[in-house]
């Protein structure tokens, strides 16, 4: 490898170390899965670059500079799928839950006192969202993740935001919205950036937008879904636990019909993920990591 083009590349390496390390700060500050996004994309670029150039500088390996970065390339991709399988292996046979079970949070909603959640509660009040319930859902003493329900004044449209917290005490924010018309037709409208893989019932029309980070834009694209409908919404009578409960229990049942769960007798030997059901998960894992892009429900 020639002086010149060496010392470009450790300049390269150099700043997609500290841009990777950047936007992984900002990330993990921000909860945001966008940044997220990026910084595994810039992660991938690091370490191919920084082996595939290690290879050539030492000169074990004679491929040419371009054929070699895409060959390490892949093995990182290689490496990482094989490792994302691993771990949804071992999900299926843990005891975190696939589907959380929520109860009521006596403590409230418990919102950081940050700019950004005091500009969500200021949009919800003057949007004329009301607060409905505050659920929690827990593994041992830990938090898993936190909901607070809200319905439009109309009772028409219900609101979940989810709280994420991770292990460097930040916490990411997602929203649901969800609407049920007079003929039984349920239409959900998510920015949510977690995984699911399995399938929903023919009445339920999802729509998944893990980019879609302003709950304004997200509200509009939900409005506009029902608008396309054309049919009459009918209100929420039932508090957001049951609802949540109840649509919980029929999402179990026709997973488990469909052959993306495990029959509860054979969940002790085989784990609660069907062999197609761990496919479907690893791969919508990759697209949302590196696309932001769920499977088609």
């Amino acid at each position: 490898m020639e002086f010149n083009q060496a010392v470009v590349l450790q300049l390269i390496i150099l700043l997609l170390g500290m841009l990777s390390l950047f936007i992984g700060f900002k990330a993990s500050r921000l909860g945001s899965p966008v940044w997220a996004i990026f910084g595994r994309w810039t992660r991938w670029a690091f370490i191919a670059t920084l082996v595939a150039s290690t290879l050539r500088l030492f000169e074990w390996s004679g491929i040419a500079f371009p054929i070699l970065l895409m060959v390490v390339g892949l093995a990182y991709f290689l490496l990482e799928t094989l490792y994302n399988w691993i771990a949804i292996s071992a999900l299926s046979k843990s005891d975190l839950p696939l589907f959380p079970r929520y109860e009521e949070n006596p403590s409230g909603e418990e919102w950081p006192s940050e700019p950004s959640f005091i500009a969500l509660r200021d949009w919800l009040r003057s949007n004329g969202f009301q607060r409905q319930q505050a659920l929690k859902a827990t593994l041992g003493n830990n938090i898993l993740m936190r909901i607070s329900s809200h319905d439009s004044a109309d009772k028409k449209i219900r609101l979940q935001i989810l709280l994420l917290p991770n292990e460097r005490g930040s916490c990411a924010v997602c929203a649901s919205f969800l609407s049920v018309t007079t003929s039984g037709k349920t239409l959900l409208t998510d920015n949510v950036f977690l995984p699911f893989g399995g399938f929903y019932p023919d009445e339920w029309s999802v729509e998944r937008r893990p980019w879609t980070r302003s709950i304004g834009k997200l509200q509009d694209r939900h409005k506009a879904r029902i608008d396309a409908v054309a049919e009459p919404l009918q209100p929420f009578t039932s508090s957001p636990y049951e609802q949540i409960r109840q649509d919980q229990q029929h999402l179990e049942q026709l997973n488990q019909e469909l052959g993306f769960l495990t029959n509860p007798h054979d969940v002790e030997d085989l784990g609660r993920l069907t062999p197609a059901g761990k496919a479907r998960v690893w791969q919508e894992v990759w697209t949302l990591a590196y696309l932001g892009l769920p499977l088609s429900y």
